[in-house]
């Protein structure tokens, strides 16, 4: 009994001890970054040369990947509007670790009258002629050279442009998320000092992680041995003593 108990404390000990930490998940915070300005661009291609719209102020991108220049974002896709993926700048884009519910703009608009589906922003393309009082799914808006927008939409599977003329009026209101950004960008600016990046961000997140995994283990370790102590002694203590043995001597005299 002994010699199981030494074994299943030692291997338990072992396993502790050298199975590698779990990473934690730096990304957490991240997986939804916010559209902090009402002129956040979204691109077709990384490097920033087809402009499609400016995506919804307040709402949030799923980032799939990330670098100093561009991310690689998702948006829609959770509601009846398709997702479609594509590009954004970083640094226009606000991770603000809130809980994010419904992160997209899920909208129909309606066309007011005879409208045209442009496959182009310079409405060069007709995809297609709709009629009054349709719905369309609403993605962005682009500046128009005239000062009016036209609004990036699908209908019928297709992505185009329309213009704001020929569609009923209508207003996005804010996400119902807090808008802390706003907060942060309101408050006195501190004396310049060095910038964390988001690499450095994550990393002091892994450390504090893989900390609070070592101290933990720690603990651990310190309690499983004192357990085992306890174990050797109740094994020790609780040792049957040994019986005395009567020898029969053939001298002896009955």
């Amino acid at each position: 009994m002994k010699k199981l108990i030494c074994i299943f404390l030692t291997f338990t000990i072992a396993l502790f001890l050298f199975a590698p930490p779990p990473r934690a998940n730096a990304e957490a915070g991240d997986f939804y970054y916010r559209v902090i300005t009402e002129d956040t661009p979204f691109y077709a291609d990384k490097a920033g040369t087809q402009l499609l719209f400016y995506l919804p102020y307040t709402y949030y991108v799923k980032v799939l990947s990330r670098d100093t220049a561009m991310c690689r974002i998702e948006v829609y896709g959770t509601g009846a509007t398709a997702a479609l993926d594509g590009y954004a700048p970083t640094d226009m884009l606000f991770s603000d670790g809130l809980e994010v519910k419904n992160p997209f703009v899920n909208l129909e608009i309606t066309t007011s009258s005879n409208a045209v589906l442009y496959g182009d922003s310079a409405l060069t393309t007709t995809l297609q002629y709709v009629f009054p009082a349709r719905g369309l799914r609403y993605y962005g808006s682009l500046p128009a050279d005239d000062g009016s927008f036209l609004f990036y939409v699908s209908y019928n599977n297709r992505l185009g442009y329309v213009k704001e003329s020929e569609i009923t009026p209508f207003v996005i209101p804010n996400h119902p998320n807090e808008l802390t950004f706003i907060k942060k960008q309101t408050e006195p600016e501190p004396a310049p000092t060095e910038q964390p990046t988001d690499d450095d961000t994550n990393a002091e997140a892994d450390k504090t992680a893989d900390e609070s995994v070592v101290n933990l283990r720690i603990v651990i370790i310190c309690c499983l041995a004192f357990a085992g102590v306890i174990a050797l002694f109740i094994a020790f203590k609780s040792k049957p003593p040994r019986r005395k043995q009567n020898y029969y001597d053939e001298n002896d005299y009955e």
